[in-house]
């Protein structure tokens, strides 16, 4: 027997068409759900870490340079002040902690703050404990921006348009608003003052620019490089400075080290580094004494020991400019150790 198909009505065909519309909208929200996370759940997961983070915070607020952040007038705290140390300043300051850790750094805490009558500026308090005056100079001066103004603060201390930035026996400092004001500068400078005020060490500092002679160095360019300076491992805790002589430009070096054995061992090990990266030995001009010169293209290398100093010159532009900065250094070390 033949089979008689049936025929679909136009009323069923509408119900079949909305069954499937229904049935496509639902599969829709539940792929939908299923990609979405679930706050909850997100939160769930990061509970240990968060509580984690939150216990080591609480444990620090109570460090030592957390207390030392004094509250101004005109300065309205908008937080506590946090601390960190070695394990965690990343988290607060990514990608410049290792200047720091290299240096000695023992903990950081900062504080932040609204200004009144000065716009609303928003202000932030750094206070890093570095362990040792030259520490906190090795920072201080890693950081400087060239042609900073020197401010007679303390020893070491300058400004910019928007900061302050100075040291005080082991603790290095940095005071920093959002915007630039005469007004702001002098709600900073305030700020310094009280600051100073609560930190010990005020007769420690590490007066590097002292070291060298004055003659043609740009003193915000005295820096301190604790590891690997040049480059040259284990080459450590060498003060640098930059000249502009009439024969050129070079940048004269000087590490103080406990002994003379000490930095005639130090001294050979850049002897060495540089002549395993090329440079060549110099014939020292006439009247320059017995000074160990080295060459590579058109940068001259000299280096000497004076007592217990490793000195020398860096990247002359001429072997002038290179002999000129090695005798000004050889006077200013038999002037220093009088």
């Amino acid at each position: 027997m033949a089979r008689v198909k049936s025929k679909v009505g136009p009323t069923q065909k509408v119900l079949g068409y909305a069954i499937l519309a229904l049935l496509a909208v639902i599969l829709v929200g539940l792929l939908a759900q299923q990609a979405r996370f679930n706050p909850a759940v997100v939160v769930a997961q990061r509970a240990p870490l968060l509580q984690g983070r939150t216990q080591t915070a609480s444990s620090q607020t109570q460090s030592a340079t957390a207390g030392m952040l004094p509250e101004v007038s005109g300065f309205r705290p908008q937080a506590a002040a946090q601390s960190y140390g070695p394990d965690n300043l990343s988290d607060k300051i990514n990608g410049k902690a290792d200047l720091y850790l290299k240096a000695g750094f023992n903990e950081m805490s900062c504080r932040s703050f609204g200004l009144d009558g000065a716009g609303g500026a928003h202000v932030e308090v750094f206070l890093y404990d570095m362990g040792s005056p030259a520490n906190a100079f090795a920072v201080f001066s890693g950081q400087r921006r060239p042609g900073s103004p020197d401010l007679p603060l303390t020893v070491n201390a300058y400004a910019t348009a928007n900061a302050l930035f100075f040291t005080r026996g082991k603790f290095y400092v940095e005071i920093v608003a959002d915007r630039a004001s005469e007004a702001v500068q002098k709600s900073l400078e305030a700020y310094a003052v009280a600051l100073l005020a609560k930190l010990p060490g005020a007769g420690e500092a590490t007066n590097a620019a002292a070291l060298f002679p004055k003659d043609g160095l740009a003193r915000d360019t005295v820096r301190l490089c604790t590891a690997d300076s040049f480059g040259c491992e284990g080459l450590n805790n060498i003060y640098t400075g930059e000249y502009t002589l009439k024969s050129g430009k070079a940048t004269g070096f000087i590490g103080v080290k406990a002994t003379p054995e000490e930095a005639g061992a130090e001294a050979k090990r850049y002897l060495d580094f540089l002549a395993a990266n090329g440079y060549r030995k110099v014939q020292a001009p006439e009247g320059a004494g017995e000074l160990q010169i080295l060459a590579l293209d058109n940068s001259f290398e000299i280096v000497f020991t004076q007592g217990s100093n490793l000195a020398g010159v860096h990247d002359a532009s001429s072997l002038e400019a290179a002999v000129e900065l090695a005798g000004q250094l050889q006077s200013r070390l038999k002037e220093v150790h009088k």
